[in-house]
């Protein structure tokens, strides 16, 4: 086969899994609450929930799969570790006591030394590869090292929703690095012709990444739980705990008084003398009016 088609061959497939990669991360990073659910009616007269379907990741899989098998099933694996939710779920979960905030960091200094097993075994693999590798050989190269991560799972039988909603979130940075290896080790004649963006792009998701994750766990939040919709209470606050001015929970009259807050503030700022004086009423009656 002439060298030119092949190497065409592979930058076509290598922008498939960069745009497979580009809409798990879309995808996953939507949270559940940013739209109203759909419902459907059940022939019993009973109104059921319309929950998202698992046809799209399924076809986003037989897309990858045109280029790899192996990357077909992690990316399929990983899709399904990420939807996992602790039990009991919860929407609002407890503040995060010093020991989450501690396990949590764990995980993520587990993800800045990794490299010191992973990078090794990823230049044996390669080593072992050769120009006429298929692109199914050159992925199962990448994701060899992704072995040394299968430590995260353990944190899925932690209680603490903090601490499995970290575990998830370090699944997904590892995800991302496996993918990238994986376009480094294919694209190019030789295994090694990838090497610049394996040091360049994973480098990056591994500092940055590892980072970032570590840093939201000392301040005891999570990126992950927000897609999830989820909320960290305030220290003093147990979950369902209610306010004494309202029998719903404190979030979610937080939520819905925002808008009419920040609506009666900007009417405030821009609006007539008398508009002024309603929106200071409006204030009053939402409990504003010390905060503003």
């Amino acid at each position: 086969m002439n060298s030119s088609v092949l190497l065409t061959g592979m930058l076509c497939v290598a922008v498939i899994v960069i745009a497979a990669m580009v809409a798990l991360v879309v995808i996953l990073s939507k949270p559940k609450g940013s739209k109203p659910q759909k419902t459907q009616n059940s022939p019993s007269g009973i109104t059921k929930p319309n929950h998202p379907s698992f046809l799209l990741y399924i076809g986003i899989s037989i897309i990858i799969a045109i280029w790899t098998i192996w990357g077909a099933l992690f990316f399929l694996a990983t899709v399904w570790l990420l939807r996992l939710d602790p039990k009991p779920h919860q929407k609002e979960i407890p503040y995060p006591s010093d020991l989450d905030k501690d396990s949590a960091k764990g995980i993520y200094a587990w993800l800045l030394l990794s490299p010191f097993l992973t990078v090794p075994t990823m230049i044996v693999a390669a080593l072992n590869l050769d120009w006429n590798s298929s692109p199914n050989q050159r992925v199962f190269a990448a994701l060899v090292p992704a072995i040394f991560h299968l430590a995260l799972l353990l944190r899925f039988d932690s209680k603490k929703p903090f601490v499995y909603r970290h575990a998830q979130q370090a699944i997904f940075l590892v995800a991302l690095r496996a993918g990238m290896a994986s376009i480094a080790l294919s694209i190019g004649t030789y295994p090694g012709d990838g090497a610049w963006l394996f040091f360049l792009g994973n480098g990056s998701l591994w500092l940055f990444g590892s980072l970032w994750g570590r840093n939201q766990a000392i301040h005891k939040n999570c990126w992950w739980m927000k897609r999830k919709d989820e909320t960290i209470l305030p220290p003093d606050i147990k979950p369902g705990e209610q306010s004494v001015t309202t029998t719903e929970p404190i979030t979610t009259a937080i939520k819905k008084n925002k808008p009419a807050i920040e609506g009666a503030l900007h009417t405030f700022r821009t609006g007539t003398p008398e508009e002024r004086k309603q929106a200071i009423l409006s204030l009053s009656q939402l409990g504003e009016v010390e905060t503003f």
